[in-house]
């Protein structure tokens, strides 16, 4: 087809989107509508019958051109919106999750290694809390930096609060999720494993540590500013 490009920005008209969008969309019709009429011209039709029949293949043209409008529009919006949850919740979440995993092994490392005895009553607990107090004092930390990250970056008092409880929340998940499944599938682990254990071990390790990152995210729990 000659001038195959025009013949389409004449029919199209402006679309309105950024230039080099709209010149890639203009370039995919007309590799469309040539394919077209190269087909038409195979079965016998004449080179000018084949284009017009190709370019009358779009029976209404501004029709087709909203519908482009609407595709490109509902891309732009998902697109924003993906954008803009990594911005305000996954990417905070993400760094208060490795900032706790990170004073965690630091207490592991500088600090007495842990024993869990918590129903036994032959055994002290001061080995624990020894390990486990410094790591609780460090939260607030991660939940300020969680919840002013996400309010920096417009995310929702919601997308704060997820952020900032982010590293208790993958510990329940842990906890709900991967231990049950654990002892079902692999026999290595314990199957004795007591109710009253498991909740202490839940109210230790999330709900505790809750408190001080809500501590340390309270004072950005705040909605952003229009122009965010």
């Amino acid at each position: 087809m000659t001038d195959g490009r025009e013949l389409i920005k004449a029919r199209l008209g402006r679309l309105g989107l950024e230039t080099c969008r709209e010149e890639a969309i203009v370039h995919e019709l007309r590799d469309h509508v040539e394919d077209y009429a190269a087909a038409l011209e195979a079965r016998g039709m004449s080179s000018d019958a084949a284009a017009r029949e190709a370019l009358d293949s779009v029976s209404d043209w501004p029709e087709f051109r909203e519908e482009i409008l609407r595709a490109e529009t509902e891309e732009v919006t998902m697109d924003y919106r993906l954008n803009y949850r990594s911005k305000a919740l996954w990417l905070p979440a993400m760094c208060a999750l490795t900032l706790s995993n990170v004073f965690l092994a630091l207490m592991e490392v500088f600090g007495p290694l842990p024993h869990f005895y918590w129903l036994s009553r032959d055994m002290s607990m001061r080995p624990y809390f020894t390990f486990f107090v410094p790591w609780l004092i460090s939260q607030p930390v991660v939940g300020a930096v969680a919840a002013y990250w996400s309010r920096r970056v417009g995310g929702a008092v919601l997308h704060q609060l997820l952020a900032a409880l982010a590293p208790a929340i993958a510990l329940l998940g842990l906890f709900v999720l991967i231990i049950p499944f654990s002892i079902i599938l692999d026999k290595h682990v314990a199957h004795n494993i007591r109710l009253t254990a498991f909740l202490v071990l839940t109210a230790t390790w999330v709900l505790l540590p809750s408190v001080p990152l809500l501590i340390g995210a309270a004072p950005f729990l705040r909605k952003p500013q229009p122009q965010s």
